[in-house]
């Protein structure tokens, strides 16, 4: 074999799919997406004007406990979207005043820190919950709501003259309180939940106080009650006795090999499926009787599965990118259990085995797409031919979701000795340690497989081209008479 040919097959392979509009839209397709998704929401979030509601408590117990329960859930929204930004984009004494403010003073007051502090990224704050805010009224009264929602009267509201879009007005009735929404816009719903919330709970400790048992001691009750804790007693314990519980950070590691298990299936799939689609476009147009020559049949071969490898990385390159960052801001953002737990599971050994069967699953089914597109006459022909390798394909990620439930079964452990599921398959049993002899062998027997299919492949391959596809039984038991080049 000349290594010069199979470096120009594989150029020419690579190029003539890199300088084509429908390769760039496939690699971009992710981050335009991305950009859409958050310019959607952006304009989404912006098109959606603040709306302004009052509170009109004719009983005096409730009004309160509603603003509270608002303003809980705005700071709880305000934790869970605005933090993760504000702590990746300031220093971290800025990032302790932006907390406390939050937590001291609300939600808009924190907003107005961080705009103070960087004017140009505020406005790109995510969402951080409704755009409903709660206008205090003194003396508002009942014959005055009209008017309040015509706008001919604006309360003031941070200094600003403003415009109710409702007013919840709660009374007694015989039945007990009534919460009534007056707001000329019918899709409006300010402090709905909220308020219903609130009177839900003041229903349960009426009933509870008739049994002399309290509402929140009910739930502090059920939220205390004994609960079966999940023990490994392979864990390091601690000298306080723990140590060894299980939580969500023992089950990383298997989400991220599901995440590895797929990303390779997919690059799997895709790469074979480019080469059967480049075989059978160029054996249609004689492409590939042209190039025989001047170059043999297996550096063709090579050459092909080379240049599409290329392709196949470079076309998957921003969701590897994606997913480098993903992974890199969970660990410094997040939960520091799940964080540990996710830089303990990115391992030397994890990194190499993935590399080895990523590359071992590329030749393996790359060299039988390239085959099996030989024998093609049509991309009819091809998707029949392909059909079987394609169930076997998808069977495999049966593998993977079985393998995040139930890792040390029978079935992912005899799929890692399977060539086919072999890559994926043994992705999965990682986190649980397995032998590393075990590895050998499953890559050892992939290994073989692999050189097995590219020998097959290029006496199907040769085949292919010269006689043009398969024709009868007959021709395809002569296969093995047939040398390769």
């Amino acid at each position: 074999m000349n290594l010069r040919r199979i470096a120009l097959i594989a150029r020419r392979d690579f190029l003539g799919y890199v300088r084509t509009l429908g390769f760039w839209i496939t690699v971009l397709g992710p981050v335009i997406g991305i950009i859409l998704g958050m310019l959607g929401i952006s304009i989404a979030n912006s098109a959606e004007p603040t709306r302004y509601v009052s509170l009109l408590d004719e009983t005096g117990r409730y009004e309160q406990l509603i603003i509270e329960d608002w303003t809980a859930d705005q700071k709880a929204i305000a934790i869970d979207t605005m933090t993760p930004f504000v702590k990746l984009v300031t220093s971290p004494e800025q990032f302790k005043i932006f907390e406390t403010t939050l937590e001291n003073e609300g939600v808009d007051e924190a907003k107005d820190y961080f705009a103070s502090i960087n004017p140009s990224l505020a406005e790109r704050l995510p969402n951080t919950g409704s755009n409903l805010r709660i206008v205090e009224i003194d003396g508002l009264k009942a014959g005055d709501i009209n008017r309040y929602l015509s706008g001919d009267i604006q309360p003031e509201f941070r200094g600003e003259a403003v415009k109710l879009s409702g007013v919840m007005r709660i009374t007694d009735s015989e039945d007990g309180p009534k919460a009534e929404l007056y707001t000329s816009v019918p899709s409006f719903k300010g402090l709905e939940r909220d308020t219903n919330d609130i009177l839900r709970r003041d229903a349960e400790d009426k009933y509870f106080g008739e049994t002399g048992i309290t509402r929140d001691g009910f739930w502090n009750t059920r939220e205390n009650a004994p609960r079966v804790t999940t023990i490994n007693p392979f864990k390091t314990a601690t000298p306080d006795g723990g140590g060894q519980t299980v939580t969500m950070a023992d089950r990383v590691p298997y989400f991220l090999a599901a995440g590895l298990s797929f990303f390779l299936w997919l690059t799997v799939f895709s790469g074979a499926y480019m080469l059967l689609m480049s075989m059978v476009e160029e054996k249609v147009n004689k492409a590939l009787e042209m190039m025989l020559a001047s170059t043999r049949f297996t550096e063709i071969l090579f050459g092909k599965l080379l240049g599409v490898a290329a392709l196949t990385i470079a076309s998957m390159m921003p969701w590897i990118i994606m997913g480098s960052l993903g992974i890199f801001v969970a660990i410094k953002l997040g939960d520091p259990a799940l964080a540990g737990a996710l830089a303990g599971s990115v391992t030397p050994g994890m990194i190499v085995t993935f590399v080895s069967f990523f590359i071992l699953g590329y030749l393996f089914y790359g060299s039988l797409f390239m085959a099996l597109g030989s024998l093609a006459e049509s991309m009819q022909d091809a998707q029949t031919l392909v059909t079987p390798v394609l169930l076997m394909l998808t069977m495999c990620l049966f593998v993977v979701t079985t393998g995040i439930s139930n890792p040390d079964s029978g079935l992912i452990k005899a799929a890692s000795f399977i060539p086919v599921s072999a890559p994926f398959a043994i992705l999965m049993r990682l986190p649980n340690d397995p032998p590393l002899w075990e590895i050998w062998l499953s890559a050892f027997i992939l290994l073989a497989s692999t050189i097995l299919v590219i020998w097959a492949a290029s006496k199907l391959f040769r085949h292919g081209i010269l006689s043009g596809g398969l024709k009868g039984l007959k021709t395809l038991i002569s296969f093995g008479r047939i040398k390769s080049s």
